[in-house]
């Protein structure tokens, strides 16, 4: 199983339906989470906790844990059966070139490729957004995701644990062979450190850390890490070129949207042209890009902000400001109406959807 996985939203599953793979994604090993439980210091106290449920709001699930791998295979199955779609593996941009009429793509083996639009699909580290030359606002965080899979005696009862502690949040994801995802955000130090620990040595952090809230951590598998930051481009399109998903923005995984926003993103944008076709005009001119452009960046950024706050509060120092903390969070825990928005912002349910991220009208 791939240690990198994603919370997917309902709105994410509705995308994947419009697609025809969800039923594949869930027939797998995609895992449902009906609840979420949030707190900081000791989980026993119950006080400075937040705790969220999907039967609240009418929902059968908050969503869905999923494996980057299994995504990649159902979605690579998808584009490879399809007439329309020439896949290449492994081809590497080595220049791109625009024109009024057409982007061209060189690549690193000598092959020039012509085509109306170019679509930058390619990570927080975009080779065309570098290419192009498309500025970025970019803020390290100092800090490492370090993710792994562990064996608990309790079952993690299909619900999603996080903890806020002094050096970043530690989450445990239920997976559907009853393991639980890690997803432990640190100071990059600390998960150099703890990546080259010997098991028992992890372990014995990662039990202390998690309070034992899933009671003794039995076994692990191998570790990763990957390093934090937030970014966000400044233009998510210049002409014949369009940015999605981490090309365009990164955030902190605390909530575990970003998966969500991009998938957000290439709906948006695939509505975009859709539309601009059907009135008959260039899916590559600059005005219908902004359109997309227009549509998604007001709404990621507010999420980035959102998160960069919350990560910022959560390191401030503790005896000053937990107790600060500790009352918002049981404040929010005792008001359903801010609790079911949170939910319905969180499923991807709240504001303006692009249409395959709409549930089906029987």
């Amino acid at each position: 199983m791939d240690l990198r996985v994603y919370a997917l939203s309902r709105a994410s599953q509705h995308i994947f339906e419009h697609l025809g793979v969800w039923q594949q994604l869930t027939s797998a090993r995609a895992s449902p989470y009906r609840r979420m439980h949030i707190w900081e210091g000791d989980y026993a106290g119950r006080l400075g906790s937040l705790s969220f449920d999907s039967a609240e709001v009418g929902e059968p699930d908050l969503g869905h844990i999923v494996e980057d791998r299994l995504i990649r295979d159902r979605l690579f199955h998808l584009l490879n059966a399809s007439d329309n779609v020439d896949l290449r593996i492994g081809v590497q941009l080595a220049a791109v070139r625009q024109g009024k009429r057409a982007v061209e793509i060189d690549t690193q083996t000598g092959e020039t490729i012509q085509a109306t639009l170019l679509i930058a699909a390619d990570g927080g580290t975009s080779m065309v957004r570098q290419l192009m030359d498309l500025p970025v606002t970019a803020v390290p965080y100092g800090q490492d995701a370090l993710v792994t899979h562990v064996t608990t005696e309790k079952s993690h009862a299909e619900t999603a644990w996080q903890r806020f502690l002094p050096d970043g949040p530690l989450a445990f994801l239920p997976l559907l062979d009853g393991r639980s995802s890690v997803v432990w955000s640190m100071s990059s130090e600390n998960a150099r450190r703890l990546s080259a620990a010997a098991e028992q040595s992890f372990i014995d952090e990662l039990q202390t850390a998690s309070g034992g809230v899933l009671g003794t951590i039995q076994s692990g598998a191998s570790r990763a890490s990957f390093p934090l930051r937030a970014l966000h481009a400044n233009c998510y399109s210049c002409a014949r070129v369009a940015l999605v998903g981490d090309a365009a923005h990164t955030i902190h995984p605390l909530a575990g949207q970003g998966m969500n926003l991009g998938l957000l993103d290439a709906a948006a944008l695939a509505d975009t042209l859709a539309a601009a076709l059907d009135r008959g005009e260039d899916p590559g001119d600059l005005r219908v890009l902004r359109r997309y452009e227009r549509q998604r960046k007001g709404g990621n950024l507010k999420t980035l902000l959102g998160m960069d706050a919350l990560h910022r509060l959560f390191r401030l120092p503790g005896p000053l400001f937990a107790p600060l903390r500790s009352a918002g969070l049981s404040a929010i825990d005792t008001t359903p109406i801010a609790k079911r928005r949170l939910m319905k912002e969180a499923l991807g349910l709240a504001g303006e959807l692009p249409k395959s991220a709409r549930a089906r009208v029987a």
